[in-house]
């Protein structure tokens, strides 16, 4: 039975009737706060995947498009950019001002990109899909740097630069470090290379490829013969890195910088008579059965 109203009695006053207080429900605040976390996911998975498929179908439809005629002159206009690119970035700035010779190996090469060519990274791979080059030795130590532009025609996934032209890069920087500093010990006879991919290359980027000095070893029995051990790199760098002459050692910025590194063996053999060359190579031979 309700409690009778005791409020005194006022005449004229107007009659209000109590508001009633209803009790929260148990468990309302949980699942509000439940409601409002699937929420916000479901539109976080949304827009994510939105932005997922506009980004896949924005790079599938860069990738479909066929690359300019060659020739034409809206490639001639992309190569001069890209030309200006690479002149006119930080690095190769920073290596002529820092006196390093410039080598104009490729830059000779450039009126046999249209016909083909024969030399595979200075004819072949030039142009605006492949590899724009600038090469450069050190004028007091024997390091060799080339600075090269990736075009986004040497990719083996997208966005991503092949392995092989990786490789191929690093030993372009082998061969210009032999010619460079080593050609007096002979011709290259043998070579062993293994790779060491650190982090994926982009298209379109400046990356360079440093060569140190080799390590020179000669076999007293054959005084004919040179072995050189290399480590050459390829980093992505705007500035030449610190090179230390009493270790001959190099200080990049960071190792993130580094992209790949490799390890060479180079085998050197001088100008020899044939018969003196079939009893090296006898010895060659016998050698690895030796290490097997």
């Amino acid at each position: 039975m309700p409690a009778p109203d005791t409020t005194p009695y006022v005449h004229g006053q107007q009659f209000a009737a109590p508001v009633p207080t209803i009790p929260p429900v148990p468990g309302a605040s949980g699942r509000s706060l439940l409601v409002r976390f699937t929420r916000s996911v479901f539109w976080a998975i949304l827009f994510s995947s939105l932005g997922v498929v506009a980004g896949t179908a924005l790079i599938t439809w860069e990738y479909l498009q066929p690359p300019f005629e060659p020739g034409s002159e809206m490639e001639r206009d992309l190569l001069d950019e890209i030309m200006d690119a690479v002149e006119l970035h930080p690095l190769v700035d920073s290596l002529r001002q820092a006196n390093w010779i410039e080598d104009n190996y490729y830059a000779g090469h450039a009126d046999s990109i249209a016909t083909g060519g024969m030399h595979l990274v200075a004819e072949k791979l030039q142009g605006t899909q492949g590899i724009t080059m600038r090469t450069f030795k050190h004028p007091t130590q024997e390091f060799t740097m080339m600075v090269a532009f990736l075009g986004f025609g040497v990719e083996g996934w997208p966005d991503v630069i092949h392995g092989g032209v990786i490789t191929t890069l690093i030993q372009e920087g082998i061969d210009r470090q032999i010619h460079n500093f080593y050609g007096k010990y002979g011709n290259q006879h043998a070579q062993a290379i293994s790779v060491d991919f650190k982090r994926r290359m982009r298209p379109g980027e400046v990356y360079a490829v440093i060569v140190p000095p080799a390590q020179v070893e000669m076999n007293p029995p054959q005084p004919e013969v040179m072995h050189l051990q290399m480590m050459p790199m390829v980093v992505r760098i705007e500035a030449p890195p610190r090179i230390t002459p009493e270790a001959l050692t190099i200080e990049l910025p960071s190792m993130e910088e580094l992209h790949a590194v490799a390890n060479v063996q180079v085998r050197l053999v001088q100008d020899v008579t044939p018969e003196r060359m079939a009893e090296l190579e006898a010895g060659f031979a016998s050698q690895k059965i030796e290490d097997k």
